[in-house]
């Protein structure tokens, strides 16, 4: 029997991830909890073949109390919990699902821009207030006539480029390992950071790594013009939530619409909870009916091909599969 461990709860049933376990033609047992810290960890998961994640602090530490796990598979597009270098080094494969909820923030990313541009929260707050007033909060720009900047150019980015062009928006993207071609295939002009920061509405799209974490701080935000907006689908650690909030209040910025924080939830008074030009929704930008079912299949469905010996789809440590030493194999059951 091959033990596969979910290490949070998640969905409310488990239906999903049964019925593809039970369907497999293999011997698995299935089980889920809620584990917070690597102590929980280690004393849980021991016996496991697999983990099925999304958050779970997978240190060195955890890894090497683990003797069976084999494969790692994030429920999620990030993977930043897993200690990548340790992983490989002890022959367990990680995988995650990067293509579940492509329309789903791509969609949110261009809600937060098309409220942003069109004062709606505001317009909102007057008509609460008693005023029958459309000058009242202001007259929005024709968002036809604005440019959009996108940072990080993967399949999140180039389904809110497609999204912007029919609402008119010049596109331009900054993404260093997207090359000029592709960038024009999807109708953004491929530019560097710099002037992407001074388009009208800057939204974020890229993955958390050393290079992309705090990649929008006080030197990049005041590089934005006045009448900008920040949006950020992405990872919260992306932006400086601190040094946003400084620029909002100072009036260096119009407005942000952040799906994402760092640290999730932001302390209790944080500035950006009273400001009326900032839009937050509380992570859920992937959330759909849909989305949540293609995902927890999907992950499990890679959990089956690692178990069966076979290559799973989505692999994010390919050297893993290069080295003979670390091929991944099917683990002998217990």
């Amino acid at each position: 029997m091959y033990t596969v461990i979910q290490t949070e709860r998640g969905a409310s049933d488990m239906l999903v991830e049964l019925g593809v376990f039970d369907s497999c033609g293999l011997d698995v047992e299935f089980v889920r909890y809620e584990l917070e810290g690597e102590d929980a960890l280690i004393e849980t998961c021991t016996g496991a073949d697999a983990l099925l994640c999304a958050y779970a602090p997978l240190s060195p530490r955890v890894l090497d109390a683990l003797p069976r796990l084999r494969h790692v598979a994030f429920m999620a597009t990030g993977y930043n919990s897993v200690d990548m270098d340790a992983a490989t080094e002890r022959g367990i494969v990680v995988t995650n699902v990067p293509d579940y909820c492509t329309q789903e923030v791509a969609d949110h990313a261009m809600g937060f821009l098309l409220a942003l541009g069109r004062n709606l929260l505001r317009h909102h707050g007057c008509v609460l207030d008693g005023q029958w007033d459309y000058e009242a909060c202001g007259k929005p720009d024709r968002i036809s006539h604005q440019t959009l900047g996108i940072i990080g150019l993967g399949r999140i980015g180039r389904a809110v480029a497609q999204r912007a062009q029919a609402f008119g928006l010049t596109v331009a993207a900054s993404d260093p390992y997207v090359d000029e071609a592709t960038m024009k295939a999807f109708g953004a002009r491929k530019t560097d950071l710099d002037e992407v920061l001074q388009c009208d509405y800057v939204s974020l799209h890229c993955l958390l790594s050393d290079e992309t974490r705090g990649i929008v701080g006080q030197a990049e935000l005041r590089k934005m013009k006045p009448s900008a907006y920040l949006i950020n689908t992405a990872r919260g650690a992306c932006v400086d939530d601190d040094a946003l909030a400084a620029a909002l209040q100072a009036g260096e910025l119009a407005g942000a619409a952040l799906d994402v924080l760092w640290p999730e939830p932001l302390p209790a008074g944080h500035p950006l909870y009273a400001l009326d030009t900032v839009i937050l929704t509380p992570h859920t930008a992937f959330m759909s009916k849909v989305s949540e079912e293609e995902v927890r299949e999907k992950a499990c469905l890679e959990v089956v091909r690692a178990l069966r010996g076979e290559t799973p789809h989505y692999v994010v440590n390919p050297e893993v599969l290069d080295r003979p030493e670390l091929r991944l194999t099917a683990a002998d059951p217990a």
